[in-house]
């Protein structure tokens, strides 16, 4: 049994790739709204129509915090600064040039995602001006709420989680894997995946001593500790089998299909064949430039 998620934090279930229980994005309560990880362009229409129907005010978001820029998480970011003025969005250096210009995004994206791309939508640049760039662990005040910006790469370079100090609980992007059905999925995708630097800001995530994980894939998960140490077991194993079949120089469909017959039942809502063949072909990269 999950647990409910703590005081002043909301889940909105944003819809992406056109399921109920695949997005979630999180708003903070306080003095001031902040959203966290609100999904893909495709999704602003569901959350402004949530806030419209919530108790709180359109106008009063005040704040956007990215976990990372990949588009199921950021890209709607834009589009929400295009409708709803004086917003600021938090996002680590490295990803804040591809908010303001997103065109090598865009195209890394396409390339990654092949036929599905249109299910990411796309990216509105977002004025330099509303960008607050984040860079090394650090506290953060967002109107009256106090949290931990804690730099987690491995799923992504630029990757930040965020704890919320007066809670506990810790907004973990995907830098914690995807937690679907009771299933932890590895979140490994092109272009800069990378093992050691994700067990290492596993472990870092642990030391925040967190309360509760706020999965963006999907929901609240209990027992912190245990979760994080699961996860690792399952990016260990999910590498090691990658890279059993990669070296054997199996054709890429035979690996693929050899990969499907063992993970079939990952495959669920939002979590698509093609998810895991993006998941499959990041551990590959990984493996070519790390020389594995």
């Amino acid at each position: 049994m999950e647990p409910d998620l703590p005081s002043g934090i909301d889940l909105i279930p944003n819809g992406v790739f056109g399921h109920e229980s695949y997005g979630s994005a999180y708003l903070l309560e306080g003095d001031e709204l902040t959203l966290v990880d609100p999904g893909t362009s495709l999704t602003v229409p569901r959350l402004l129509e949530w806030l419209r129907k919530s108790s709180y005010s359109l106008t009063g978001l005040n704040n956007i915090l990215l976990t990372h820029i990949h588009l199921d998480h950021a890209g709607a970011t834009g589009h929400l600064v295009d409708e709803l003025s004086g917003l600021k969005v938090y996002v680590h250096a490295r990803g804040a040039p591809h908010l303001v210009d997103p065109f090598k995004l865009l195209e890394s994206v396409e390339e990654a995602t092949g036929n599905r791309f249109s299910e990411y939508g796309t990216l509105k640049p977002v004025p330099e001006e509303s960008i607050v760039p984040l860079d090394g662990k650090d506290d953060l005040k967002v109107g009256s709420r106090e949290l931990i910006v804690l730099p987690t790469p491995g799923h992504a370079p630029h990757h930040l989680v965020y704890k919320d100090k007066s809670t506990g609980a810790v907004f973990t992007g995907d830098s914690a894997g995807l937690y679907l059905e009771g299933n932890l999925i590895p979140a490994t995708p092109p272009p800069r995946f990378d093992l050691e630097k994700s067990l290492t800001s596993l472990d870092e995530i642990r030391q925040l001593d967190p309360s509760v994980l706020l999965y963006s894939h999907f929901g609240p998960g209990a027992e912190p500790d245990r979760l994080i140490e699961d996860y690792k077991i399952a990016l260990r194993e999910w590498v090691d089998l990658i890279s059993d079949l990669f070296h054997r120089n199996e054709r890429e469909e035979n690996l693929i299909d050899e990969v499907l017959k063992r993970k079939r039942g990952w495959l669920g809502d939002g979590f698509t064949k093609e998810e895991l063949v993006m998941n499959i072909k990041g551990v590959e990269r990984y493996l070519s430039w790390k020389g594995n």
